[in-house]
């Protein structure tokens, strides 16, 4: 995004997390500690809130003196984290200027979480305050806004935006070496909810049924081993090996975006994997990287989710995951290479960076003309 709304007209100034990373872009880059407490005080429930109060009110006065220095006229804030929310509505709150939020995924209705108690309170609490205070608030998909807004009064709702994930084509490498074999890649973490266990299910049971297909097919993980997500080095082989499927599943590390941008290419196939959620509400940000390398995905989502939405309107197939028996006949033409997909290049067209961020601009001009 940053990049293309340098090459469109606008004069950025980026606030990020103290990182390793280095951003290479030609604009002023400030970097702030994100939040810590460590030992037993992150266990103590008012040491914590008094803490994290102090450190949005410093951040606070440090983003104060960088605004006026460069004489900000509009602030975007992108999330996730929260945290930049947060500080994006304190901004509009103590400094009136126009403030536009951004909720790449719903954050008090998340269903991957759980809030309880003080915990739950708080978050909402937070999410409201940035609702309020927001002079426009954008969702990466329809059924994300309708999700977070629906408890919030009418006129707030107004205030709400669809603007999608983008790539970049100049991104993407112009050359790849293709293997032999039919390449399935999956790249990203998995989750206890989010997971390949349909995928190596019904892989298992067509190579079950065409033993001869194991000499035709590969299979890349890119970057799922992650403690994080309770996805360790021998979790993985284990599940790899639970389905019979070490001879032909290849393990790889965490790579950076641009090499994920070339496995992306290399692939015959990208698996997209949603958790089973009715009315899901996420649109992942590697769907649309996946798409535009224009190799062809395969979406293991629930129906009328986002991804199952978008998939279906490109021209690829998606399964739910009560459809195991169709997924098994799809992956079985897949490998013998008797499927022919047709991109509908036009859709296609509309996530290209160029045109996100130009809608972005129209945003963000038609707040400040208000």
């Amino acid at each position: 995004l940053m990049p293309e709304l340098i090459r469109q007209g606008v004069r950025p100034v980026i606030i990020t997390y103290k990182s390793d990373t280095e951003w290479e872009i030609n604009t002023p880059i400030y970097k702030i500690s994100p939040y810590l407490i460590r030992g037993i005080f992150k266990k103590i429930t008012i040491t914590r809130v008094i803490s994290e109060y102090f450190y949005y009110k410093n951040t606070f006065k440090e983003i104060k003196r960088i605004i006026k220095k460069h004489e900000i006229n509009i602030v975007f804030s992108f999330s996730n984290p929260q945290a930049s929310n947060i500080l994006g509505a304190m901004i509009k709150r103590k400094l009136n200027i126009p403030f536009v939020s951004h909720f790449s995924d719903p954050w008090y209705d998340n269903p991957y979480k759980i809030f309880e108690g003080l915990s739950k309170w708080k978050t909402l609490f937070l999410e409201k305050f940035i609702i309020k205070n927001s002079d426009k608030i954008v969702f990466t998909n329809p059924q994300a806004l309708d999700l977070v807004m629906q408890k919030y009064p009418q006129l707030w709702r107004k205030k709400s935006e669809v603007i999608a994930h983008c790539y970049n084509p100049k991104d993407y490498p112009e050359k790849v070496e293709k293997s032999d074999k039919f390449i399935f890649s999956y790249i990203g973490a998995f989750y206890k909810q989010r997971n390949p266990n349909i995928f190596f299910q019904s892989l298992e049971k067509v190579l079950n049924n065409n033993p001869e297909l194991k000499k035709k097919c590969l299979v890349k993980l890119i970057g799922v081993i992650n403690d994080y997500t309770g996805y360790s080095k021998e979790k993985v082989e284990i599940m790899i090996n639970q389905y019979g499927l070490a001879e032909i599943v290849e393990v790889l590390p965490v790579v950076n975006y641009q090499e994920s941008l070339g496995f992306m290419k290399e692939a015959d196939c990208l698996i997209n994997i949603d958790a089973n959620f009715k009315n899901s509400p996420f649109l992942p940000s590697k769907l649309i990287d996946y798409a535009g390398s224009e190799t062809m995905i395969l979406g293991i989502s629930p129906q009328n989710s986002p991804t199952d939405i978008f998939l279906e309107k490109l021209g690829y197939k998606n399964f739910d995951y009560s459809q195991k028996k169709e997924l098994e006949e799809y992956l079985e033409n897949l490998i013998n290479q008797r499927v022919d997909i047709r991109i509908n290049k036009q859709f296609l067209e509309k996530f290209n960076v160029q045109n996100i961020v130009r809608k972005f601009i129209n945003l963000f001009q038609e707040v400040l003309n208000n």
